[in-house]
Protein backbone atom coordinates (compact mmCIF):
# COMPACT_ATOMS: atom_id res chain seq x y z
CA UNK A 1 0.00 0.00 0.00
CA UNK A 2 2.78 2.32 -0.73
CA UNK A 3 1.94 5.72 -1.77
CA UNK A 4 3.82 8.17 -3.66
CA UNK A 5 6.46 9.49 -1.50
CA UNK A 6 6.93 13.60 -1.09
CA UNK A 7 7.04 15.42 2.24
CA UNK A 8 4.36 18.29 2.91
CA UNK A 9 4.01 19.58 6.07
CA UNK A 10 1.15 21.39 7.39
CA UNK A 11 2.20 22.59 10.86
CA UNK A 12 5.52 22.50 12.96
CA UNK A 13 5.59 21.16 16.44
CA UNK A 14 8.74 22.69 18.42
CA UNK A 15 10.35 20.96 21.16
CA UNK A 16 10.19 22.35 24.57
CA UNK A 17 13.98 24.11 25.69
CA UNK A 18 15.96 22.01 28.20
CA UNK A 19 18.01 22.69 30.34
CA UNK A 20 22.03 22.51 29.38
CA UNK A 21 22.79 19.26 31.23
CA UNK A 22 19.93 17.40 29.65
CA UNK A 23 20.24 15.74 26.44
CA UNK A 24 18.07 16.87 23.35
CA UNK A 25 14.87 15.24 22.88
CA UNK A 26 14.81 12.85 19.68
CA UNK A 27 14.40 14.33 16.19
CA UNK A 28 10.51 14.72 15.13
CA UNK A 29 10.08 11.95 12.16
CA UNK A 30 9.30 12.76 8.71
CA UNK A 31 5.85 11.83 7.40
CA UNK A 32 6.16 10.20 3.91
CA UNK A 33 2.84 8.97 3.21
CA UNK A 34 0.42 9.65 2.41
CA UNK A 35 1.45 12.32 1.03
CA UNK A 36 -0.06 15.74 2.77
CA UNK A 37 -3.63 16.52 1.49
CA UNK A 38 -3.74 13.08 -0.82
CA UNK A 39 -7.15 12.56 -1.36
CA UNK A 40 -8.66 9.16 -3.10
CA UNK A 41 -6.32 7.45 -0.31
CA UNK A 42 -7.40 3.38 0.83
CA UNK A 43 -9.90 2.76 3.60
CA UNK A 44 -7.38 1.21 4.96
CA UNK A 45 -4.04 3.08 4.61
CA UNK A 46 -0.27 2.57 5.50
CA UNK A 47 0.81 5.77 7.56
CA UNK A 48 5.02 5.71 7.14
CA UNK A 49 7.14 7.78 8.79
CA UNK A 50 11.16 8.18 8.53
CA UNK A 51 13.68 8.69 11.59
CA UNK A 52 17.03 10.14 9.81
CA UNK A 53 18.72 9.76 12.90
CA UNK A 54 21.75 7.61 12.43
CA UNK A 55 22.62 4.53 15.10
CA UNK A 56 20.00 3.65 16.96
CA UNK A 57 17.19 1.37 16.96
CA UNK A 58 14.56 3.04 17.12
CA UNK A 59 10.46 2.61 17.44
CA UNK A 60 7.48 4.68 16.93
CA UNK A 61 3.99 5.90 17.88
CA UNK A 62 1.00 7.18 15.34
CA UNK A 63 -1.51 8.89 15.91
CA UNK A 64 -4.83 9.20 13.57
CA UNK A 65 -8.08 11.43 13.91
CA UNK A 66 -10.51 13.43 12.27
CA UNK A 67 -9.65 16.53 14.08
CA UNK A 68 -6.32 18.10 13.99
CA UNK A 69 -5.89 18.54 17.93
CA UNK A 70 -6.24 14.69 18.06
CA UNK A 71 -8.31 14.76 20.90
CA UNK A 72 -12.40 13.78 19.52
CA UNK A 73 -12.65 10.69 21.86
CA UNK A 74 -12.86 12.45 25.03
CA UNK A 75 -9.39 14.14 25.26
CA UNK A 76 -7.67 10.87 23.09
CA UNK A 77 -7.49 10.46 18.93
CA UNK A 78 -9.60 7.76 17.34
CA UNK A 79 -6.43 5.74 16.59
CA UNK A 80 -3.39 5.86 19.28
CA UNK A 81 -0.89 3.10 18.10
CA UNK A 82 3.02 3.05 20.52
CA UNK A 83 4.82 0.54 19.18
CA UNK A 84 6.37 0.18 22.92
CA UNK A 85 2.79 -0.97 24.22
CA UNK A 86 2.14 -3.34 21.22
CA UNK A 87 3.33 -4.41 17.62
CA UNK A 88 0.07 -5.70 16.78
CA UNK A 89 -3.43 -3.67 17.70
CA UNK A 90 -5.79 -6.66 17.24
CA UNK A 91 -8.79 -4.61 16.31
CA UNK A 92 -7.08 -2.32 14.17
CA UNK A 93 -3.33 -2.70 12.70
CA UNK A 94 0.04 -3.54 13.24
CA UNK A 95 3.41 -2.14 12.82
CA UNK A 96 4.54 -3.36 9.33
CA UNK A 97 7.46 -4.95 7.60
CA UNK A 98 5.79 -4.97 4.38
CA UNK A 99 8.09 -1.92 3.09
CA UNK A 100 11.25 -3.59 2.06
CA UNK A 101 13.30 -0.75 2.88
CA UNK A 102 12.65 -1.20 6.49
CA UNK A 103 13.88 -4.50 9.05
CA UNK A 104 11.66 -5.02 12.00
CA UNK A 105 13.89 -6.38 14.80
CA UNK A 106 12.52 -6.91 18.64
CA UNK A 107 9.44 -4.78 17.54
CA UNK A 108 11.79 -1.89 16.60
CA UNK A 109 13.34 -0.38 13.20
CA UNK A 110 16.60 -0.08 12.21
CA UNK A 111 17.84 3.93 12.12
CA UNK A 112 17.20 5.46 8.81
CA UNK A 113 14.18 3.38 7.92
CA UNK A 114 10.70 3.42 7.08
CA UNK A 115 8.46 2.90 9.90
CA UNK A 116 5.03 1.83 8.45
CA UNK A 117 1.46 1.11 10.34
CA UNK A 118 -1.02 -0.77 8.58
CA UNK A 119 -4.44 -0.77 8.69
CA UNK A 120 -6.36 -4.03 8.56
CA UNK A 121 -8.23 -4.25 5.40
CA UNK A 122 -11.19 -6.91 7.08
CA UNK A 123 -11.79 -5.09 10.49
CA UNK A 124 -10.24 -1.33 10.30
CA UNK A 125 -11.44 0.72 7.87
CA UNK A 126 -11.51 4.37 8.52
CA UNK A 127 -14.49 5.91 7.09
CA UNK A 128 -14.96 5.97 3.40
CA UNK A 129 -14.65 10.15 2.19
CA UNK A 130 -13.31 11.69 5.06
CA UNK A 131 -10.90 14.08 5.83
CA UNK A 132 -8.20 12.58 8.45
CA UNK A 133 -5.20 13.57 10.45
CA UNK A 134 -1.94 12.23 11.56
CA UNK A 135 1.40 12.29 12.96
CA UNK A 136 4.49 10.66 14.40
CA UNK A 137 6.90 10.64 16.98
CA UNK A 138 9.75 8.17 17.36
CA UNK A 139 12.05 6.71 20.25
CA UNK A 140 15.17 5.59 20.20
CA UNK A 141 16.39 2.75 21.83
CA UNK A 142 17.06 3.40 25.61
CA UNK A 143 15.79 6.59 24.82
CA UNK A 144 12.68 8.42 25.58
CA UNK A 145 10.22 9.72 22.34
CA UNK A 146 11.26 13.10 20.86
CA UNK A 147 9.06 15.95 19.46
CA UNK A 148 5.98 15.01 17.60
CA UNK A 149 5.92 15.62 13.67
CA UNK A 150 3.83 18.13 12.54
CA UNK A 151 0.27 17.09 11.77
CA UNK A 152 -0.49 16.26 7.97
CA UNK A 153 -4.02 15.02 6.69
CA UNK A 154 -5.31 13.06 4.29
CA UNK A 155 -8.84 12.09 2.65
CA UNK A 156 -9.67 8.62 2.44
CA UNK A 157 -11.28 6.98 -0.75
CA UNK A 158 -13.33 3.89 -0.54
CA UNK A 159 -12.15 0.12 -1.27
CA UNK A 160 -12.50 -0.57 -5.30
CA UNK A 161 -14.69 -3.32 -4.74
CA UNK A 162 -15.92 -5.33 -1.41
CA UNK A 163 -12.21 -7.17 -1.23
CA UNK A 164 -9.04 -5.01 -0.81
CA UNK A 165 -7.62 -7.71 -3.28
CA UNK A 166 -7.42 -9.17 -6.95
CA UNK A 167 -10.60 -6.19 -6.89
CA UNK A 168 -10.71 -4.44 -10.17
CA UNK A 169 -14.13 -2.60 -10.66
CA UNK A 170 -15.44 -1.75 -14.01
CA UNK A 171 -18.17 0.52 -14.37
CA UNK A 172 -20.45 2.90 -16.37
CA UNK A 173 -19.88 1.22 -19.82
CA UNK A 174 -21.02 3.09 -22.92
CA UNK A 175 -20.21 2.97 -26.70
CA UNK A 176 -20.23 6.07 -28.81
CA UNK A 177 -18.95 7.92 -31.86
CA UNK A 178 -19.54 4.99 -33.91
CA UNK A 179 -17.75 4.67 -37.91
CA UNK A 180 -18.97 2.92 -40.68
CA UNK A 181 -16.33 0.01 -38.71
CA UNK A 182 -15.72 0.87 -35.63
CA UNK A 183 -16.81 2.80 -32.42
CA UNK A 184 -15.09 3.83 -29.08
CA UNK A 185 -16.12 2.23 -25.58
CA UNK A 186 -15.37 4.39 -22.77
CA UNK A 187 -15.59 2.73 -19.14
CA UNK A 188 -14.06 3.91 -15.66
CA UNK A 189 -11.53 1.47 -13.84
CA UNK A 190 -11.02 1.56 -9.87
CA UNK A 191 -8.65 -0.59 -8.27
CA UNK A 192 -6.82 -1.38 -4.57
CA UNK A 193 -3.18 -1.75 -4.95
CA UNK A 194 -1.59 -1.34 -7.77
CA UNK A 195 2.20 -1.02 -7.68
CA UNK A 196 5.83 -0.89 -9.43
CA UNK A 197 8.71 -1.83 -7.50
CA UNK A 198 12.42 -2.90 -8.30
CA UNK A 199 13.57 -6.00 -6.56
CA UNK A 200 16.61 -6.63 -4.44
CA UNK A 201 18.10 -7.97 -7.74
CA UNK A 202 17.37 -4.74 -9.95
CA UNK A 203 14.74 -6.25 -11.86
CA UNK A 204 11.99 -3.47 -12.86
CA UNK A 205 8.15 -5.01 -12.85
CA UNK A 206 4.72 -3.77 -12.49
CA UNK A 207 1.36 -4.46 -11.69
CA UNK A 208 -0.77 -4.39 -15.09
CA UNK A 209 -4.78 -5.25 -16.12
CA UNK A 210 -5.56 -7.01 -18.87
CA UNK A 211 -8.66 -5.67 -20.89
CA UNK A 212 -10.82 -7.58 -23.31
CA UNK A 213 -14.38 -7.18 -24.65
CA UNK A 214 -17.07 -9.67 -25.52
CA UNK A 215 -20.09 -7.94 -27.66
CA UNK A 216 -22.96 -9.40 -28.85
CA UNK A 217 -25.65 -8.19 -31.05
CA UNK A 218 -28.37 -10.49 -30.04
CA UNK A 219 -29.13 -8.99 -26.35
CA UNK A 220 -26.63 -11.40 -24.66
CA UNK A 221 -28.79 -14.45 -25.89
CA UNK A 222 -27.47 -17.99 -25.39
CA UNK A 223 -23.88 -18.38 -27.73
CA UNK A 224 -24.36 -15.25 -28.83
CA UNK A 225 -21.15 -13.39 -27.27
CA UNK A 226 -17.94 -13.00 -29.71
CA UNK A 227 -14.61 -11.65 -28.90
CA UNK A 228 -13.94 -7.99 -29.72
CA UNK A 229 -11.39 -6.85 -31.70
CA UNK A 230 -9.39 -3.26 -30.19
CA UNK A 231 -7.24 -1.28 -32.17
CA UNK A 232 -6.35 1.25 -29.88
CA UNK A 233 -7.31 3.70 -26.98
CA UNK A 234 -6.62 5.90 -23.81
CA UNK A 235 -6.11 5.55 -20.04
CA UNK A 236 -5.48 8.34 -17.44
CA UNK A 237 -2.57 9.26 -14.83
CA UNK A 238 -1.13 6.37 -13.66
CA UNK A 239 -1.10 3.69 -16.34
CA UNK A 240 1.08 3.24 -19.60
CA UNK A 241 -2.13 2.42 -22.50
CA UNK A 242 -0.60 -0.53 -25.06
CA UNK A 243 -2.94 -2.69 -27.43
CA UNK A 244 -1.59 -6.13 -27.89
CA UNK A 245 -0.38 -6.68 -31.88
CA UNK A 246 -3.44 -9.45 -32.18
CA UNK A 247 -5.85 -6.56 -30.87
CA UNK A 248 -7.49 -9.16 -28.48
CA UNK A 249 -7.06 -7.19 -25.31
CA UNK A 250 -5.27 -4.30 -24.25
CA UNK A 251 -2.60 -3.87 -21.18
CA UNK A 252 -2.68 -0.92 -18.77
CA UNK A 253 0.81 -0.97 -17.13
CA UNK A 254 0.52 0.59 -13.72
CA UNK A 255 2.92 3.51 -13.49
CA UNK A 256 3.25 4.51 -9.99
CA UNK A 257 2.12 2.20 -6.66
CA UNK A 258 -1.05 3.44 -5.40
CA UNK A 259 -3.71 2.15 -2.97
CA UNK A 260 -6.48 2.98 -4.61
CA UNK A 261 -6.11 4.01 -8.76
CA UNK A 262 -9.20 5.17 -10.98
CA UNK A 263 -9.20 6.18 -14.25
CA UNK A 264 -11.52 6.55 -17.49
CA UNK A 265 -10.45 4.31 -20.32
CA UNK A 266 -11.38 4.30 -23.79
CA UNK A 267 -11.39 1.43 -26.40
CA UNK A 268 -11.35 1.40 -30.20
CA UNK A 269 -13.35 -1.41 -30.82
CA UNK A 270 -13.40 -2.30 -34.85
CA UNK A 271 -16.59 -4.33 -34.85
CA UNK A 272 -16.43 -4.98 -38.45
CA UNK A 273 -13.55 -7.74 -37.78
CA UNK A 274 -16.17 -9.77 -35.81
CA UNK A 275 -18.71 -9.37 -38.39
CA UNK A 276 -20.76 -6.75 -36.41
CA UNK A 277 -22.07 -4.36 -38.83
CA UNK A 278 -23.62 -0.63 -38.04
CA UNK A 279 -27.17 -1.39 -38.46
CA UNK A 280 -26.51 -4.10 -35.58
CA UNK A 281 -27.65 -2.87 -31.88
CA UNK A 282 -24.86 -4.14 -29.56
CA UNK A 283 -23.85 -5.28 -25.87
CA UNK A 284 -20.85 -5.01 -24.49
CA UNK A 285 -19.06 -6.50 -21.45
CA UNK A 286 -15.84 -5.53 -20.39
CA UNK A 287 -13.49 -7.86 -18.55
CA UNK A 288 -10.00 -7.17 -16.41
CA UNK A 289 -7.74 -9.18 -15.33
CA UNK A 290 -4.96 -8.47 -12.88
CA UNK A 291 -1.67 -8.94 -14.15
CA UNK A 292 2.38 -8.69 -12.95
CA UNK A 293 4.76 -7.90 -15.95
CA UNK A 294 8.05 -9.97 -14.88
CA UNK A 295 11.18 -8.39 -16.21
CA UNK A 296 13.57 -9.33 -18.64
CA UNK A 297 16.88 -10.95 -17.00
CA UNK A 298 19.32 -13.86 -16.30
CA UNK A 299 17.86 -16.28 -13.56
CA UNK A 300 18.51 -19.48 -11.81
CA UNK A 301 16.35 -22.68 -12.87
CA UNK A 302 15.92 -25.61 -10.95
CA UNK A 303 17.96 -24.64 -8.03
CA UNK A 304 20.22 -27.35 -6.43
CA UNK A 305 19.02 -29.71 -8.72
CA UNK A 306 15.79 -30.97 -7.06
CA UNK A 307 13.83 -30.96 -10.11
CA UNK A 308 15.42 -33.83 -11.55
CA UNK A 309 16.10 -34.28 -15.39
CA UNK A 310 13.06 -35.73 -16.61
CA UNK A 311 10.56 -34.53 -19.13
CA UNK A 312 13.21 -32.95 -20.79
CA UNK A 313 14.18 -30.69 -17.98
CA UNK A 314 16.31 -27.85 -18.97
CA UNK A 315 19.88 -27.98 -18.02
CA UNK A 316 19.82 -32.05 -17.73
CA UNK A 317 18.46 -32.17 -14.03
CA UNK A 318 21.25 -29.89 -12.93
CA UNK A 319 21.28 -26.22 -11.42
CA UNK A 320 21.22 -23.96 -14.90
CA UNK A 321 21.65 -20.01 -15.28
CA UNK A 322 19.56 -18.85 -17.71
CA UNK A 323 21.56 -16.17 -19.00
CA UNK A 324 19.66 -15.25 -22.67
CA UNK A 325 16.37 -16.28 -24.54
CA UNK A 326 18.35 -18.95 -26.80
CA UNK A 327 18.82 -20.89 -23.10
CA UNK A 328 16.05 -23.15 -24.08
CA UNK A 329 15.13 -26.93 -23.41
CA UNK A 330 16.47 -29.13 -26.39
CA UNK A 331 14.82 -29.56 -29.56
CA UNK A 332 12.76 -26.57 -28.32
CA UNK A 333 12.03 -24.10 -31.37
CA UNK A 334 13.41 -20.33 -30.80
CA UNK A 335 11.18 -18.34 -29.19
CA UNK A 336 9.97 -21.12 -27.02
CA UNK A 337 9.37 -19.04 -23.56
CA UNK A 338 11.92 -19.48 -20.82
CA UNK A 339 11.47 -16.49 -19.01
CA UNK A 340 14.18 -14.61 -19.64
CA UNK A 341 12.45 -12.41 -22.03
CA UNK A 342 9.80 -10.46 -20.17
CA UNK A 343 6.51 -11.59 -20.43
CA UNK A 344 2.96 -11.22 -18.07
CA UNK A 345 1.66 -13.42 -15.52
CA UNK A 346 -1.45 -13.50 -13.80
CA UNK A 347 -1.22 -11.73 -10.64
CA UNK A 348 -3.73 -14.04 -8.96
CA UNK A 349 -4.94 -17.98 -9.36
CA UNK A 350 -7.66 -17.77 -11.27
CA UNK A 351 -10.81 -16.93 -9.23
CA UNK A 352 -14.45 -18.86 -8.73
CA UNK A 353 -15.98 -15.56 -9.72
CA UNK A 354 -13.72 -15.03 -12.85
CA UNK A 355 -14.64 -18.51 -14.35
CA UNK A 356 -18.15 -17.77 -13.34
CA UNK A 357 -18.25 -14.52 -15.91
CA UNK A 358 -16.38 -16.58 -18.61
CA UNK A 359 -18.79 -19.60 -18.38
CA UNK A 360 -21.82 -16.79 -18.70
CA UNK A 361 -20.14 -15.68 -21.95
CA UNK A 362 -19.71 -19.31 -23.62
CA UNK A 363 -22.87 -21.39 -25.34
CA UNK A 364 -24.78 -23.03 -22.52
CA UNK A 365 -24.32 -26.36 -24.53
CA UNK A 366 -20.24 -25.24 -23.80
CA UNK A 367 -20.58 -24.26 -20.17
CA UNK A 368 -22.49 -27.41 -18.88
CA UNK A 369 -19.41 -29.43 -19.83
CA UNK A 370 -16.99 -26.73 -18.65
CA UNK A 371 -18.53 -26.23 -15.36
CA UNK A 372 -18.31 -28.40 -12.04
CA UNK A 373 -21.57 -28.54 -9.19
CA UNK A 374 -19.48 -29.91 -6.75
CA UNK A 375 -19.50 -28.14 -3.07
CA UNK A 376 -16.35 -29.03 -1.39
CA UNK A 377 -12.90 -27.83 -0.11
CA UNK A 378 -13.78 -24.68 -1.12
CA UNK A 379 -15.20 -24.80 -4.23
CA UNK A 380 -18.79 -23.37 -4.29
CA UNK A 381 -20.72 -22.26 -7.82
CA UNK A 382 -24.08 -22.18 -9.02
CA UNK A 383 -25.84 -22.19 -12.28
CA UNK A 384 -29.62 -21.52 -10.89
CA UNK A 385 -29.55 -18.12 -12.57
CA UNK A 386 -30.72 -16.83 -16.07
CA UNK A 387 -28.56 -15.91 -18.75
CA UNK A 388 -26.46 -13.68 -19.03
CA UNK A 389 -25.80 -14.45 -15.60
CA UNK A 390 -26.40 -18.30 -15.42
CA UNK A 391 -23.58 -19.11 -13.60
CA UNK A 392 -22.30 -17.57 -10.17
CA UNK A 393 -19.68 -17.84 -7.61
CA UNK A 394 -20.93 -17.83 -3.65
CA UNK A 395 -17.16 -16.37 -2.83
CA UNK A 396 -15.51 -14.90 -6.06
CA UNK A 397 -12.12 -14.72 -4.64
CA UNK A 398 -11.71 -17.93 -3.58
CA UNK A 399 -9.16 -20.02 -6.41
CA UNK A 400 -10.83 -22.36 -8.87
CA UNK A 401 -10.49 -25.16 -8.04
CA UNK A 402 -11.46 -28.40 -9.73
CA UNK A 403 -9.96 -27.39 -12.97
CA UNK A 404 -9.11 -30.16 -15.56
CA UNK A 405 -6.43 -29.39 -17.86
CA UNK A 406 -9.54 -28.84 -20.59
CA UNK A 407 -11.63 -26.37 -18.22
CA UNK A 408 -8.18 -24.53 -17.48
CA UNK A 409 -6.81 -24.04 -21.69
CA UNK A 410 -10.69 -23.48 -22.15
CA UNK A 411 -10.86 -20.21 -20.13
CA UNK A 412 -7.10 -18.99 -20.91
CA UNK A 413 -7.93 -19.28 -24.58
CA UNK A 414 -11.40 -17.18 -24.26
CA UNK A 415 -9.20 -14.59 -22.40
CA UNK A 416 -7.06 -14.37 -25.04
CA UNK A 417 -4.31 -15.23 -22.68
CA UNK A 418 -1.89 -18.60 -22.40
CA UNK A 419 -0.33 -21.57 -20.38
CA UNK A 420 2.82 -20.60 -18.82
CA UNK A 421 5.56 -22.78 -19.27
CA UNK A 422 7.25 -24.39 -16.42
CA UNK A 423 10.38 -22.35 -16.72
CA UNK A 424 8.62 -18.80 -16.29
CA UNK A 425 6.82 -20.40 -13.49
CA UNK A 426 10.31 -20.79 -11.41
CA UNK A 427 11.27 -16.29 -13.01
CA UNK A 428 8.11 -15.51 -11.45
CA UNK A 429 8.94 -17.26 -8.26
CA UNK A 430 12.54 -16.04 -7.62
CA UNK A 431 14.51 -12.74 -8.33
CA UNK A 432 17.07 -12.48 -11.09
CA UNK A 433 20.81 -12.48 -11.00
CA UNK A 434 21.97 -15.14 -9.32
CA UNK A 435 18.75 -16.01 -6.75
CA UNK A 436 18.79 -19.46 -5.68
CA UNK A 437 15.78 -18.87 -2.80
CA UNK A 438 13.76 -21.93 -1.96
CA UNK A 439 10.07 -20.75 -1.86
CA UNK A 440 8.57 -17.34 -3.55
CA UNK A 441 9.34 -15.09 -0.81
CA UNK A 442 13.02 -16.34 0.21
CA UNK A 443 14.87 -19.62 2.26
CA UNK A 444 12.97 -19.51 5.63
CA UNK A 445 10.42 -22.77 5.85
CA UNK A 446 7.00 -22.18 6.07
CA UNK A 447 5.09 -22.66 9.52
CA UNK A 448 1.70 -24.09 10.53
CA UNK A 449 0.63 -21.20 12.99
CA UNK A 450 -2.68 -20.89 12.10
CA UNK A 451 -5.96 -18.20 12.47
CA UNK A 452 -9.23 -17.63 11.06
CA UNK A 453 -9.36 -15.62 8.04
CA UNK A 454 -12.10 -13.45 7.62
CA UNK A 455 -14.93 -13.84 5.87
CA UNK A 456 -13.84 -16.86 5.10
CA UNK A 457 -13.59 -19.24 8.25
CA UNK A 458 -11.85 -22.00 9.27
CA UNK A 459 -8.58 -23.00 11.05
CA UNK A 460 -6.32 -21.62 8.26
CA UNK A 461 -2.43 -21.30 7.63
CA UNK A 462 -1.54 -17.76 8.99
CA UNK A 463 1.32 -16.64 7.11
CA UNK A 464 3.22 -17.42 3.84
CA UNK A 465 0.68 -20.05 1.81
CA UNK A 466 -2.44 -22.13 2.42
CA UNK A 467 -0.82 -26.15 2.46
CA UNK A 468 -0.61 -28.91 4.77
CA UNK A 469 -4.06 -30.52 4.38
CA UNK A 470 -4.60 -28.17 7.75
CA UNK A 471 -7.49 -29.85 10.00
CA UNK A 472 -10.60 -27.00 10.21
CA UNK A 473 -9.20 -25.74 6.67
CA UNK A 474 -9.18 -28.62 3.86
CA UNK A 475 -9.93 -26.16 1.01
CA UNK A 476 -9.12 -23.10 -0.97
CA UNK A 477 -8.60 -19.54 0.13
CA UNK A 478 -8.99 -16.98 -1.57
CA UNK A 479 -6.48 -15.78 -4.12
CA UNK A 480 -3.99 -13.31 -1.95
CA UNK A 481 -5.06 -13.69 1.08
CA UNK A 482 -1.75 -13.19 2.85
CA UNK A 483 -1.52 -10.12 0.98
CA UNK A 484 -4.84 -8.66 2.21
CA UNK A 485 -3.99 -6.96 5.11
CA UNK A 486 -5.94 -9.02 7.74
CA UNK A 487 -3.13 -9.45 10.18
CA UNK A 488 0.13 -8.42 10.71
CA UNK A 489 2.28 -10.44 8.45
CA UNK A 490 6.23 -9.19 7.60
CA UNK A 491 6.66 -9.02 3.21
CA UNK A 492 8.16 -12.74 3.62
CA UNK A 493 5.25 -13.98 5.57
CA UNK A 494 2.69 -12.91 2.51
CA UNK A 495 4.20 -15.86 0.82
CA UNK A 496 4.58 -13.07 -2.39
CA UNK A 497 7.46 -13.45 -4.98
CA UNK A 498 9.64 -10.72 -5.32
CA UNK A 499 7.83 -8.94 -8.12
CA UNK A 500 4.94 -9.14 -5.71
CA UNK A 501 2.80 -12.53 -7.11
CA UNK A 502 1.25 -14.16 -4.74
CA UNK A 503 0.23 -18.24 -3.91
CA UNK A 504 2.95 -19.46 -6.27
CA UNK A 505 2.89 -21.74 -3.80
CA UNK A 506 0.32 -23.65 -2.01
CA UNK A 507 -3.75 -22.84 -2.32
CA UNK A 508 -4.28 -24.68 -5.90
CA UNK A 509 -1.95 -26.33 -7.68
CA UNK A 510 -1.30 -24.53 -11.25
CA UNK A 511 -1.26 -25.88 -14.65
CA UNK A 512 2.09 -25.50 -16.68
CA UNK A 513 3.47 -26.51 -20.01
CA UNK A 514 6.56 -28.28 -18.81
CA UNK A 515 10.16 -28.71 -20.58
CA UNK A 516 8.94 -31.80 -23.51
CA UNK A 517 6.54 -29.17 -24.88
CA UNK A 518 8.37 -28.68 -28.15
CA UNK A 519 5.97 -25.62 -29.40
CA UNK A 520 5.73 -22.16 -28.83
CA UNK A 521 2.23 -21.15 -26.84
CA UNK A 522 0.19 -18.90 -29.30
CA UNK A 523 -1.51 -16.56 -27.12
CA UNK A 524 -5.65 -17.40 -27.20
CA UNK A 525 -8.39 -17.29 -29.92
CA UNK A 526 -10.87 -15.68 -27.69
CA UNK A 527 -12.88 -18.65 -28.06
CA UNK A 528 -12.75 -21.74 -25.63
CA UNK A 529 -10.92 -23.54 -29.01
CA UNK A 530 -7.37 -23.14 -28.11
CA UNK A 531 -4.83 -22.79 -30.67
CA UNK A 532 -3.81 -26.14 -31.82
CA UNK A 533 -0.68 -26.28 -30.40
CA UNK A 534 -0.95 -26.66 -26.98
CA UNK A 535 -0.90 -29.94 -25.68
CA UNK A 536 -4.06 -32.14 -25.89
CA UNK A 537 -5.93 -32.86 -22.33
CA UNK A 538 -3.92 -36.09 -21.39
CA UNK A 539 -0.20 -35.51 -23.09
CA UNK A 540 2.80 -35.95 -20.89
CA UNK A 541 4.23 -32.77 -22.28
CA UNK A 542 1.55 -30.40 -19.39
CA UNK A 543 1.72 -30.55 -15.92
CA UNK A 544 1.42 -28.36 -12.70
CA UNK A 545 3.86 -26.55 -10.52
CA UNK A 546 3.01 -25.06 -6.71
CA UNK A 547 1.96 -27.39 -4.90
CA UNK A 548 -1.98 -26.92 -3.23
CA UNK A 549 -3.58 -26.84 -0.05
CA UNK A 550 -3.55 -30.49 0.36
CA UNK A 551 0.04 -30.59 0.37
CA UNK A 552 3.33 -30.60 2.67
CA UNK A 553 6.55 -28.35 1.92
CA UNK A 554 8.42 -29.76 -0.11
CA UNK A 555 5.73 -30.12 -2.78
CA UNK A 556 5.85 -25.96 -2.72
CA UNK A 557 9.48 -25.32 -3.63
CA UNK A 558 9.88 -22.88 -6.21
CA UNK A 559 11.93 -25.56 -8.36
CA UNK A 560 9.93 -28.75 -7.28
CA UNK A 561 8.65 -31.15 -10.19
CA UNK A 562 6.56 -33.43 -8.60
CA UNK A 563 3.72 -32.70 -11.20
CA UNK A 564 5.35 -31.32 -13.66
CA UNK A 565 3.84 -33.50 -16.08
CA UNK A 566 0.10 -34.68 -16.04
CA UNK A 567 -1.19 -37.52 -18.45
CA UNK A 568 -4.71 -37.31 -17.03
CA UNK A 569 -7.92 -35.64 -17.95
CA UNK A 570 -9.43 -35.07 -14.21
CA UNK A 571 -10.48 -32.78 -11.76
CA UNK A 572 -8.91 -32.47 -8.40
CA UNK A 573 -9.93 -30.16 -5.11
CA UNK A 574 -6.23 -28.50 -5.57
CA UNK A 575 -5.61 -28.27 -9.12
CA UNK A 576 -6.30 -25.04 -10.70
CA UNK A 577 -4.40 -22.71 -13.11
CA UNK A 578 -3.02 -19.20 -13.73
CA UNK A 579 -3.07 -17.22 -17.08
CA UNK A 580 0.14 -15.71 -18.81
CA UNK A 581 0.39 -14.08 -21.86
CA UNK A 582 3.20 -13.16 -24.31
CA UNK A 583 3.78 -8.93 -24.90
Amino acid sequence: MNLIKRLMMTGVVFAPALMAAAAPLFAAPSLLSPAAAAAAVSQSPALSAADLTLGASVQYHFQVDTVQTMDSQGGSPQGDFDQTSAQVFASSGAFSGQDSTITVTGDAYNSLSTATFAFYSSSARLSANTLYYWRARAKPSGGAYGAWSGTASFTTGEFAAPAPVNNIFIGNVSISSPTDSSAVITFNIRENNVSTGTSPGGGEYNTADWIFVKFSTQAGADGSWNHAALTGGSVGAGAAFTAASDNMGVFLNHTAAQSLWSSTVTLTWNYAAGGATAANSAMVKVFAVSMVRVPSGSFVYNAGGIGGSLYNNYGGGAQATVASANDIPTGAPAGWPNGYNSFYIGRYEITQGQYADFLNTVWSSTAAVLYYSGVANGHNMTNSGTYPNKYAAVDRNAAKNYLSVSDAWSYMSWAGLRPITEMEFEKAGRDINGDTRTYPWGNTAPDILTYTPPNEGGTCISKYLNYNNTAGCTKVLDVGRYMSGDMYRTAAETGASPWGIPDLAGNVWEFILNSSYASVPANGTGTVYWPGGWPVPGATNAGLRGGGWSYIASYVRVSDRYFTSWANTSRSSSFGARCARTP
